[in-house]
């Protein structure tokens, strides 16, 4: 099959149309719709699209953006490449300061030790001088003394070996006596003392079981009373009675409540009252709730 001439060419300006608005277009404008029409011999116009408006705004708008994307990034790095070159160059000015300031004072100070270390260098000697005359003439004198102190020394020692035999037999019979006295008194002290404490241990204690008791039967009270105004009564448990125990945490909130014996109507409503009420009344005191922390309680319906 043949290509007519006319259709070829037709064709043929189409497709050079296409190429030319692709590699000349302007990506900073939105290209517009072109359409071409043509006119041969003997046939009706013949209208070509260039190419689709969307596809192409969207390709260039793409494009666009790549462009944009990559020339930001480029310029970040080459900022931050400026800025680390700008820290790197303050660092190594700051670092260089800093160690002729650290080899400044490192001179000063050794010239100081040095001026110091022959100073006292010279003192020394000097004190070296001095010490051994003083030495030598002290020598001088101890001699002389020694051989004056000889003769008394020798006319003295069988007396004062006396005496002080005499003095330590003395001495040593007088700290025995002592000791032993302070023994009996530290003794006698001691014994008195553990009489007077322990009858106050028994007056504490006494008083403190007193107080307990008291306190006991108070928080009872409470707690009864407690269980009283939670408690839902009918004129069927007029003078019935039941007995329960309680188990209380420290702070009165209820843990545990059990049916030891009793009526079960006013068994039911008490379990329910104590129930109801959540926490009851208990001391701070631990001697008094550890009396109260497992309590048996019997509630009789106050009608």
């Amino acid at each position: 099959m043949q290509i007519e001439p006319a259709l070829a060419k037709s064709l043929g300006l189409h497709l050079a149309i296409v190429v030319l608005l692709v590699f000349s277009a302007d990506f900073s404008h939105k290209p517009e719709m072109l359409s071409v029409s043509l006119e041969t011999e003997g046939q009706a116009p013949v209208e070509a699209v260039a190419i689709d408006q969307q596809q192409l705004n969207a390709r260039v708008e793409q494009i666009q953006k790549e462009r944009d994307a990559a020339k930001a990034a480029e310029e970040k790095r080459i900022r931050e490449l400026e800025r680390r070159a700008q820290q790197a160059e303050k660092n190594r000015a700051n670092e260089e300061a800093r160690l002729k300031r650290v080899a400044e004072e490192k001179r000063k100070a050794d010239a100081e030790a040095a001026k110091a270390k022959a100073a006292a260098a010279d003192a020394k000697k000097r004190q070296q001088q001095e010490a051994a005359k003083a030495k030598a003439a002290e020598q001088q004198r101890i001699a002389k003394e020694q051989e004056r102190q000889k003769a008394e020394e020798a006319a003295k020692a069988a007396e004062q070996k006396r005496i002080a035999e005499q003095q330590a037999a003395e001495k040593a019979a007088a700290e025995r006596a002592r000791q032993a006295e302070e023994a009996r008194q530290k003794a006698e002290q001691e014994r008195a003392m553990q009489e007077q404490l322990a009858k106050e241990a028994q007056a504490r204690a006494a008083a403190r079981a007193r107080q307990a008791a008291t306190e006991v039967q108070r928080y009872t009270a409470l707690i009864r009373d407690a269980i009283q105004r939670n408690l839902l009564v009918d004129e069927g448990m007029r003078g019935k009675s039941c007995r329960i125990n309680i188990r209380l945490a420290s702070n009165g909130f209820v843990t545990k409540v059990g049916v030891l014996s009793g009526d079960k109507a006013v068994c039911d409503a008490t379990v329910r009252a104590v129930n109801r009420a959540g926490t009851l009344p208990v001391s701070a005191d631990p001697d008094v709730y550890n009396q109260l922390k497992d309590i048996n309680l019997t509630v009789s319906p106050e009608l």
